[in-house]
């Protein structure tokens, strides 16, 4: 988990007659048509400059984010740092 601030505890049952859902890795990679490798990347390459939401839940060593934070998460993705940030390779000169 990232961040000094952030605590890990264990998860409390979800009660009789229901049953808590939440979205891993593969379903947050469909909202943007990219696979569950390429967000595992995100969550590392940009851990230090632009974290990752944290997960809702952590089953075994698998993140999961319940499906009401789809806004947030897609918000983080807009504002990814992406290829060709800053600019680029400068061209060559043309005469």
């Amino acid at each position: 988990m990232s961040g000094d601030n952030h605590r890990l505890e264990d998860g409390r049952p979800a009660g009789e007659g229901l049953t808590l859902r939440y979205l891993g890795m593969v379903e947050v990679g469909e909202w943007f048509g990219v696979s569950h490798r390429t967000v595992a990347l995100w969550r590392r390459r940009y851990a230090a400059e632009h974290p990752f939401p944290e997960p809702d839940v952590v089953i075994g060593r698998t993140p999961g984010w319940s499906p009401v934070r789809e806004a947030e998460i897609r918000a983080w993705e807009r504002a990814r740092p992406g290829q060709g940030a800053g600019g680029g390779r400068p061209r060559k000169a043309t005469h």
